[in-house]
């Protein structure tokens, strides 16, 4: 049985055998623009976030200040009435 496309051609052995691909140097420099493509986009891809933690704060600031509020003047009623 013959096949049209071989599996293994001499352009294909060469090409990943290539001396480059031996050097631990490349696939640190490999690693590190793909860490700085990933850091990029995921700057971008928290944006929106930022506005909701924000959003989160605000609510939790008003909610504290409405309890100590109201606790307040629960105290004040409580001391005028006696």
């Amino acid at each position: 049985m013959t096949f049209l496309f071989p599996t293994t051609s001499p352009a294909t052995v060469d090409a990943l055998d290539a001396r480059w691909m031996h050097e631990p140097l490349v696939y640190l420099a490999v690693a590190a623009i793909c860490l700085l493509i990933a850091l990029r986009f995921l700057k971008q891809a928290l944006a929106p976030i930022g506005a909701l933690i924000q959003a989160v704060a605000a609510a939790a600031v008003v909610a504290f200040t409405a309890v100590i509020a109201l606790a307040m003047l629960v105290l004040a009623a409580v001391t005028t009435a006696h």
